[in-house]
C-alpha cells in the first residue's frame, strides 16, 4: 500500500490497489449488519455474503508489497527500509491509533475519565490498524528474504509456498470447516503460523509477479476461483446457521477459497493490464487513486462511524444495494480528504 514508482512500475499495480482497498471497505461495510442481524436472516446472509466475497483485500496488499519489495532489481538497503517504509509506517499507525483513540474518549463523562482512560483508548485504537505493525514484521526480514530469494531455486520457493499452502491455508481450512476441540488440539500442534503466516503471501507475491504460473494453469485457476467465491457464500452461510452465530472462519484471509481467488486476481490483473497500452493521462488519474489506498485504508473505518451516527449506513436501503452504496461513498470521500493529507508539507506522508 503506498509504495512508490520504481523502474519496474507496472498499472496493473494500481489497479490492484485500488481493488483490494475497496474490497476492505466493501467487507467493513457489510459488518455493520453482520454482527446485528439473525444468523437465519435475509439481510444476514446479504452481508455474510459481500463479506465472503471481499475478503480478499488483505492477501492482495501483501502479495503487491512482496511482489514490489522482493523485486530481483530492488537491492536491499536497509538504511532506507527503517528510514523511509518502516519509520512512516509505524508513525502511521501512532498517529491514527491515538486519534481513533481520542474519538473513543468523546463518549466519556469528562468527570470520571483519566489520563490512563485516554492513554488505554490511545493504545486500543481501532481494529483495522492491526494491518500496519503486521507489514513491519514482514519489512523487517527483508535483508534476508532476499537473501534466501537471490540464491533460491525455483523448487526452493515453491517447496516453500507448498509448506503455506499445507501448514497455514489447509490447516486453517480444516480448522473453520470441523469447528471442533480435536481438530484445534491436532492442527495446534504444528502452530502453522510459525511456518508462514502472512510471510507466505508476500512470497506468493513475488512468485506470480517474478517467476509466474504456467499459462495453462491460468483457466484453471479462475474456475477455481469462481468456485471459490460460490463456495464462501454457501459454506459461510451454513456454518454460522450451524453455530448460531456469525462465523467467517471459512473465508478468512487463510481461507482456501479466498487464497484462491487472491491469486487468480493478481495473475487476472498482470494478464489483462501489462498487455494493454493506456494514455498517459489514464495512468495518472489511476496512479492518484492508488497513491491515496493507504490513506483510505486507515481512515474508512472512522468515517463510516461517523456517518452511521448520522444516520447514513448500509441499511438506510436493502442491503443488497445499501452495503455497495456506503463503500462506494467512504471510498470516495476517503480519497479525496487523503488526495489532500498527503499533499501537506513534510508530515502528510507520514500521516496518510
Amino acid at each position: 500500500m503506498g509504495e512508490n514508482r520504481n523502474s519496474g512500475y507496472q498499472f496493473y499495480i494500481d489497479i490492484l490497489r485500488i481493488i483490494a482497498c475497496f474490497s476492505v471497505i466493501m467487507l467493513h461495510a457489510s459488518a455493520q449488519a453482520w454482527y446485528s442481524l439473525p444468523v437465519d436472516s435475509f439481510g444476514f446472509k446479504v452481508a455474510n455474503s459481500y463479506d465472503a466475497l471481499f475478503r480478499f483485500g488483505v492477501p492482495v496488499f501483501v502479495m503487491i508489497s512482496g511482489a514490489l519489495f522482493l523485486a530481483p532489481e530492488k537491492e536491499p538497503d536497509v538504511k532506507k527500509l527503517y528510514r523511509h517504509n518502516i519509520l512512516r509506517l509505524a508513525i502511521l499507525y501512532i498517529f491514527w491509533s491515538c486519534l481513533y483513540g481520542l474519538m473513543d474518549c468523546r463518549g466519556f463523562d469528562p468527570a470520571g475519565i483519566g489520563w490512563k482512560d485516554v492513554l488505554r483508548e490511545m493504545i486500543l485504537g481501532r481494529y483495522h490498524l492491526w494491518f500496519l505493525p503486521m507489514i513491519i514484521g514482514i519489512y523487517v526480514l527483508l535483508p534476508v528474504l532476499k537473501v534466501w530469494l537471490r540464491n533460491a531455486s525455483k523448487k526452493n520457493i515453491e517447496y516453500f509456498l507448498l509448506l503455506f499452502f499445507v501448514c497455514q491455508i489447509l490447516c486453517e481450512t480444516i480448522r473453520a470447516i470441523c469447528a471442533s476441540g480435536m481438530a484445534d488440539y491436532v492442527l495446534n500442534l504444528f502452530q502453522p503460523e510459525m511456518v508462514c503466516s502472512y510471510l507466505g503471501y508476500f512470497v506468493l507475491g513475488y512468485y506470480l509477479v517474478h517467476i509466474g504460473v504456467d499459462k495453462r494453469w491460468h483457466k484453471f485457476i479462475y474456475v477455481g476461483a469462481l468456485a471459490g467465491g460460490v463456495l464462501n457464500i454457501v459454506l459461510g452461510n451454513y456454518l454460522a446457521e450451524r453455530a448460531g452465530e456469525p462465523t467467517g472462519a471459512i473465508y478468512d484471509s487463510f481461507g482456501l477459497f479466498t487464497a484462491l481467488i487472491s491469486v487468480a486476481l493478481v495473475i487476472w490483473a498482470k494478464e489483462t493490464f501489462s498487455r494493454k497500452a493506456f494514455g498517459a493521462g489514464m495512468e495518472k488519474v489511476f496512479h492518484e487513486i492508488s497513491a491515496a489506498t493507504l490513506g483510505i485504508y486507515v481512515m474508512h473505518v472512522g468515517l463510516i462511524e461517523i456517518l452511521e451516527v448520522r444516520g447514513i449506513h448500509s441499511q438506510m436501503v436493502s442491503l443488497v444495494f445499501g452495503i455497495p452504496f456506503l463503500a462506494v461513498i467512504c471510498f470516495i470521500c476517503c480519497f479525496a480528504v487523503s488526495a489532500v493529507l498527503r499533499r501537506i508539507p513534510i508530515v502528510g506522508k507520514y500521516i496518510c
